[in-house]
């Protein structure tokens, strides 16, 4: 059992808390100290950028970023191409040390842009010049039956802060594998699962998880959610809040990169699941845990209580696994679990 609760809470973990920076083609990468300071008598330094300079795998739907050491009003961030300036929406963070420019539409794949960071009323900045990656191409396969697995050291934390998430990966003993069941022109029926150990195989003693919706479906993009998705681990049945989920397959089908995921954790849901790893269950004390990473609970979605951590994760990417994953309905029930506890096993096979 403890082995099953700490994968489930690693799966979990996984779906909502995927951590770190990387480097992978389709993803958007790490962002790295520019050293760019402002004139003499300004102290604004642009600490980080996402994307970095000459980065040549920008995903197509992303916002770009600057991280600024110290608050300034005058400050602004704007993309522009060879074609002109694109039109968009910047914005700050609470705190003013993370400028976000959202373009208006994708940008165009494999093409070049400039981000225009400006600070200290114009005298200090920044510009940044990078290229879009291949995503955004047009699907050349058929996505029915593949499966991915998902590179969680290729992803970004938002929110909440990155240390959470070693907490969360120390735990984790599978990979999270997502699959597309069935491709439409505007929908995919999608699926997840856990994996027989890092690098296996789909584990059938564990239940797929089945999302509530169908994903919208692009061609290339995907989005499933946002709904509240509940996985039944462990014997517990644990709901993420207003989970949402997407990203956009290569042309070729071989990896979808850009991904980004949102919800909430509400530490009321987890603390059955989560006492056995974290010797504690009560609510209020996971809330006063996550403290000591900087995480602070907030009022959740669904009743205003103040018990949930928002999720924001990006740059996740994943390559296709080669086989196809199976709907399993029940824990250790299932024709293909060699440890299968049930009677008739077949009852482990989804209608």
């Amino acid at each position: 059992m403890a082995r099953s609760i700490v994968s489930a809470f690693g799966a979990i973990a996984a779906l909502s808390l995927i951590g770190c920076s990387g480097t992978k083609d389709g993803d958007s990468g790490s962002g790295g100290s520019t050293g760019t300071t402002g004139p003499q008598g300004c102290t604004v330094t642009i600490d980080a950028t996402y994307p970095e300079a000459d980065q040549a795998d920008w995903f197509y739907r992303s916002a770009v970023e600057a991280y600024i050491n110290e608050a300034d009003a005058s400050a602004t961030i704007s993309l522009s191409s060879d074609a002109g300036d694109v039109s968009g929406s910047m914005s700050t963070d609470d705190d003013g040390l993370r400028l976000i420019f959202t373009p208006d539409a994708p940008l165009s794949p494999s093409t070049s842009y400039t981000m225009n960071i400006s600070t200290c009323d114009g005298e200090g900045g920044a510009s940044i010049s990078f290229m879009t990656s291949e995503l955004g191409t047009p699907i050349e396969c058929d996505l029915s039956g593949k499966a991915y697995r998902v590179d969680l050291a290729s992803a970004r934390f938002v929110k909440p802060d990155p240390a959470v998430a070693s907490l969360l990966f120390d735990a984790l003993e599978d990979d999270i594998l997502i699959g597309v069941s069935e491709q439409g022109d505007a929908e995919l029926q999608m699926l997840g699962a856990l994996s027989d150990g890092i690098g296996g195989q789909q584990n059938y003693c564990y239940p797929s998880i089945e999302f509530p919706t169908a994903a919208a479906f692009e061609d290339p993009f995907f989005s499933v959610g946002p709904a509240d998705t509940t996985l039944n681990v462990a014997d517990v049945s644990v709901t993420i809040s207003q989970l949402g989920i997407s990203g956009a397959f290569a042309p070729d089908c071989t990896y979808f990169g850009g991904g980004r995921l949102t919800g909430e954790l509400d530490a009321r849901v987890l603390g059955p699941l989560v006492g056995e790893l974290l010797g504690e269950e009560d609510p209020d004390a996971i809330c006063q845990l996550l403290t000591t990473f900087g995480v602070v609970c907030e009022a959740c979605s669904s009743d205003g209580a103040e018990y949930c951590a928002a999720i924001e994760v990006v740059d996740i990417a994943a390559a296709t696994t080669g086989v196809a994953l199976s709907c399993v309905a029940g824990e250790e029930c299932h024709p293909a679990c060699t440890t299968s506890t049930c009677e008739d096993p077949t009852a482990g096979i989804c209608d």
